[in-house]
């Protein structure tokens, strides 16, 4: 890593690195199954709205990897 990255950069790269296979692999699961998705409401949260925020946040990312 280069002395650029922020400690939040790090941070995020070092979860991905320990879990980026496990979370790709339950998501392919979900995209698979092919059923409609409920998700529980809980106050104050959206979570549809979350995964969303993720979704840009996570392409973001991406554009600015070299």
């Amino acid at each position: 890593m280069s002395i650029e990255n922020t400690p939040h950069l790090r941070s995020f790269l070092q979860m991905w690195m320990m879990s980026g296979g496990i979370v790709i692999s339950t998501v392919e699961g979900v995209v698979n199954d092919g059923r409609g998705i409920e998700l529980p409401e809980i106050p104050g949260r959206d979570f549809k709205q979350e995964l969303v925020q993720l979704s840009e946040l996570i392409n973001q990312i991406i554009s600015r990897i070299e």
